[in-house]
């Protein structure tokens, strides 16, 4: 099972990324159904959103006030 992080810039609060795990799957190239949508409030540093095939991404915001641990489980 891949770990995957997505790093947000620091303003961002909606975000739309291509799920790693489902385009290795995909032998095409085409990212179409792929992706994962989700928000983070600028308060939040740390966060995970979900693709549709279940595979969990955790979102990361740069230069967050606190260090957040990038390295955080999946479960």
């Amino acid at each position: 099972m891949y770990e995957q992080t997505v790093v947000l810039l620091a303003r961002t609060t909606a975000f739309t990324v291509v799920c790693q795990a489902c385009s290795e799957l995909e032998t095409r190239g085409e990212h179409v159904g792929h992706t994962a949508q989700g928000t983070m409030r600028l308060e939040q540093d740390l966060g995970w959103t979900t693709c549709a095939r279940g595979h969990r991404i955790r979102v990361i915001r740069a230069g967050a006030a606190r260090a957040v641990e990038a390295t955080s489980p999946l479960w």
